[in-house]
């Protein structure tokens, strides 16, 4: 899979050692305002926009026997978000059977950590978590003013909707599966755990799928790319 997020032409130097120096993910290519780092089975890069300061939700999957070791890991190295309610910085999902914590980037990138009960994937206990062991980007945020319309696009490159409608006015929409979603979000609703409306920057993706396909999601800037050729590893 290979994502591009557009991000503030100014703070790419910031991304590259948030990313890279802090968390330890492997640096690719790319100057000092387009930094590509690989997660797992994801490349991430991020395209300079000298307007504006872009910023997206994405979610990093974590191995399912591993999320309290990578909160420890997220924790010692920047800020969680806490609940706004409870204060609390791990946050439950029983309809998932997944565990999730958050963080914010130099960007202000909304940056989940989620490991699915329900997916096989262990890696080996240790004491310390490590960057190598994410699994890659299983969740990203796509957000327009009609998400019915949207999810039609997605539906028509093999992408059904997993969970959520888009029957209802202001509700998010889940498509994929749980190891890869495409998250349509309305424009202003606010993201977990911040509550920060969201916005619509534009995303393009490559990911895998049966065939290869391409749309451009309607009302909306994000080009989704399907290719069979992809099955694991960066594209």
């Amino acid at each position: 899979m290979h994502v591009q997020l557009d991000a503030e032409e100014a703070r790419g130097g910031a991304l590259r050692r948030f990313y890279a120096d802090e968390l330890g993910f492997p640096y690719v290519r790319g100057g000092a305002t387009n930094p590509v780092f690989e997660v797992g089975t994801t490349a991430i890069e991020f395209r300079p926009v000298a307007l504006g300061q872009p910023f997206y939700h994405f979610a990093l999957r974590v191995p399912r026997n591993r999320f309290a070791a990578a909160r420890v890991w997220l924790a010692a190295r920047t800020d969680l978000l806490p609940d706004e309610e409870s204060g609390e910085t791990t946050f439950r999902f029983d309809n998932w059977n997944a565990d999730a914590c958050y963080a914010q980037d130099p960007c202000g990138n909304i940056v989940e950590l989620i490991a699915h009960q329900e997916l096989p994937e262990e890696s080996p206990e240790s004491p310390a978590f490590s960057a190598d062991e994410l699994l890659g980007l299983c969740e990203l945020g796509l957000v327009g003013a009609d998400t019915r319309k949207m999810a039609s696009a997605l539906v028509t490159l093999g992408i059904p909707l997993w969970d959520g409608t888009v029957d209802e006015p202001g509700r998010l929409a889940f498509m994929g599966d749980r190891e890869g979603v495409l998250i349509l979000s309305p424009e202003g609703r606010g993201w977990m755990p911040t509550g920060r409306a969201a916005e619509r920057h534009g995303v393009e993706a490559l990911v895998s799928g049966e065939r290869d396909a391409v749309a451009t999601l309607p009302g909306t800037p994000h080009r989704i790319t399907v290719s069979s050729a992809i099955d694991s590893g960066l594209p």
